[in-house]
């Protein structure tokens, strides 16, 4: 999907006046990178503002059904009742759900497939889920909360949602003793906005990440925006979850899906993330394909966003005309040397991306800076800076069943160590320019 497009598709969905009345413009997309702010650590130091509170008002007139599910449908704002029975009864085609402020449980996944035109936004409401006693993969077994470790399921890969669809305005409080579930699993055929959404405390059960944002088809737009996931998640191995993921291997005990913001491997349309705080997660940050060659030509793009610290891959991108812009990578803290070895800042996949405007920041070196994987069939990278401390790490790795790669300013800073253009490149792109190290011209 072009611009254009993808632009036409989000204007359906009124997203031009909703994110101005939120403070927030669809901007030009060219990007910068952020203010480093203190930098002695990661995302609990960076200047990303997350909003939580949207105004039903800027929505209402989308939707023939406006439901406060307080005043109008008798949920518990105290949490101490179940609230999932009064979403199941009230979500349906053409209605907005609003959540105002207070604290609400859940006891089950919320699930619904091929709807149309639906909302669910919270006045900066509070969401937990019941007691989890036993959980096996992505299913809880024992407990106040039950079946699929997720709160909301809307829509599906062969059933995608239809129309619009709005999501936000919340906090989810996974403080306690194993918490942490699926915030939201989301396949659309349609235009959607995820925006405005904090994850409070760790994700401790192993099972599947935060956001799942899959555009299914190639006219389908989703815009992810001021997402909090900066608490990042636990490796199963270290949490009730009885999984196995794998008995032997390489990969063996990986924490699969347990990753902050997944897309789907058919995915066809368009994905556009927007000042992501993503912290440490065992299965990739911002993990966002637009899918895999054969099997899905979607574009993505990730603007202004800061992640930090999660294995294997923070930012992870491919497809078609993919971004990176105007992003913040840091590692500050080893994820462990038990289960995980790696924490690679970016990773390109395949397809045609570009990298712009980035910078990289690894205080505790543990995996190669920018990696372009074979199936890449034209990168272009362009102004990033990359800073890595006390060890030797290469800094730019190209393949060699890379498709032509262009870089026009890339700058490593070795600090600690002394780096030359032998010991942080391996591979060379087609076309290179303004390439230093520790301010020496190398190309």
């Amino acid at each position: 999907m072009n611009r254009r497009t993808y632009l036409k598709a989000t204007t359906a969905l009124g997203l031009s006046t909703s994110l101005a009345g939120c403070g927030m413009s669809m901007g030009g997309g060219t990007g910068s990178v952020p203010a480093s702010g203190n930098n002695s650590s990661s995302t609990n130091s960076s200047q990303i503002g997350v909003g939580s509170a949207l105004d039903p008002s800027q929505y209402s007139g989308q939707f023939n059904r406006v439901v406060n599910m307080v005043e109008d449908a008798g949920a518990d704002p105290t949490g101490e009742e179940d609230v999932s029975p009064l979403i199941q009864r009230e979500l349906r085609d053409e209605t907005l759900l609003f959540f105002p402020q207070g604290t609400y449980k859940m006891n089950s996944q919320i699930r619904r497939a091929g709807n149309k035109d639906m909302g669910i936004i919270g006045n900066n409401a509070v969401m937990k889920h019941g007691t989890v006693e036993a959980i096996d993969g992505f299913d809880v077994t024992k407990g106040e909360f039950h079946g699929p470790a997720q709160h909301f399921k809307i829509g599906v890969p062969d059933n995608p949602h239809r129309g619009k669809f709005v999501f936000g305005g919340f906090v989810f409080d996974w403080r306690g003793k194993n918490e942490g579930i699926q915030i939201l699993n989301h396949h659309t055929a349609g235009s959607s906005i995820v925006q405005n959404v904090r994850q409070r405390g760790m994700h401790s059960l192993g099972c599947q990440g935060a956001f799942r944002l899959d555009p299914v088809t190639e006219e389908a737009a989703i815009l992810g925006r001021r997402l909090d996931i900066r608490f990042g998640g636990k490796t199963y191995q270290k949490t009730i979850n009885t999984r196995d993921t794998y008995d032997g291997g390489p990969y063996a005990g990986r924490s699969w899906a347990t990753s902050g913001i997944t897309m789907h491997p058919r995915t066809q349309g368009t994905l556009r993330l927007e000042e992501i705080m993503c912290g440490g997660w065992p299965d990739n940050g911002i993990y966002v394909i637009g899918g895999h060659p054969d099997k899905g030509d979607g574009t993505v793009e990730v603007i202004n966003c800061i992640a930090a610290n999660s294995q294997a891959s923070n930012i992870r991108i491919g497809g078609e005309n993919s971004k990176i812009i105007g992003c913040k990578v840091i590692i500050d803290q080893a994820f462990g040397e038990e289960f995980y070895h790696e924490q690679r800042p970016i990773r390109i996949d395949d397809g045609t991306c570009t990298v712009k405007n980035t910078r990289i920041i690894q205080r505790q070196p543990t995996g190669w800076s920018l990696t372009v994987l074979h199936g890449v069939q034209n990168a272009t990278i362009q102004n990033v800076s990359v800073e890595i401390f006390n060890q030797p790490q290469l800094a730019l790795v190209v393949s060699d069943g890379a498709g032509k790669c262009t870089v026009d300013g890339f700058s490593v800073q070795t600090k600690g160590w002394h780096g030359t253009r032998a010991s942080v490149f391996r591979g060379w792109p087609d076309v290179a320019k303004n390439i230093s190290v520790n301010g020496r011209s190398v190309a």
